[in-house]
């Protein structure tokens, strides 16, 4: 993204997310990618540990045009979610596709490689989860500050998963987890070159 006075920069990301144009092409590019990610979206949902119909928060970070958000809304119908991203344009574009979840979810704009952006999301929630969208920041130390800043957003009991590539490594970013204070931490779900992986804050 650019950065700009009006607009929230990802300073370490390659992505233009700040152009409509680049965005619309980005997400028509991922449309065909979905299917594929539909094992490890399910795995996800399942390790979530609430039963499907408890009214349970759910934050997604980097949470785009909203297809890992959506997916979880359909999974458990009585959750609502909260969709963390620093482009406009992606929210404008995922308010676009969940229109049939209105009053389920919204997006707050903020950038998770500054300092500071979880004192924007208000609350804690069952599940913190991410899909494809850490890694972009590259910079192993903002990734590591990120894990902490999550920890305090989840609810005693609940959970926080990513779907993401090995960069940096997943045992570095376990490891990571584990400093922080999640417990259970491990690999869920691993493919070719993505895992899901996270842990859990115990009672």
């Amino acid at each position: 993204m650019a950065n700009t006075s009006d607009s929230i920069s990802h300073r370490h990301d390659h992505h233009d997310w700040d152009s409509d144009e680049y965005v619309s092409n980005w997400a028509k590019g991922q449309d065909p990618k979905e299917k594929d990610r539909h094992a490890a979206f399910t795995l996800l949902a399942d390790t979530i540990p609430f039963s499907k119909d408890r009214p349970i928060r759910i934050l997604d970070l980097g949470a785009g045009y909203g297809a890992l958000t959506q997916f979880l809304l359909n999974r458990f119908p009585n959750a609502t979610a909260i969709c963390q991203d620093g482009s406009k344009e992606m929210a404008k574009l995922g308010a676009e596709r969940m229109r049939n979840l209105t009053g389920r979810f919204e997006y707050v704009l903020c950038d998770f490689a500054r300092a500071g952006w979880n004192e924007k999301l208000k609350g804690s929630f069952e599940a913190v989860v991410s899909s494809i969208a850490i890694h972009n920041v590259r910079e192993p130390k903002i990734i590591e500050a990120i894990y902490h800043d999550v920890y305090p957003l989840v609810k005693t009991g609940g959970c926080f998963l990513n779907f993401d590539r090995s960069r940096p490594p997943w045992e570095d970013q376990m490891m990571w987890l584990r400093a922080t204070g999640f417990k259970r931490v491990k690999i869920f779900w691993q493919g070719e070159s993505r895992a899901v992986f996270g842990g859990f804050k115990d009672t």
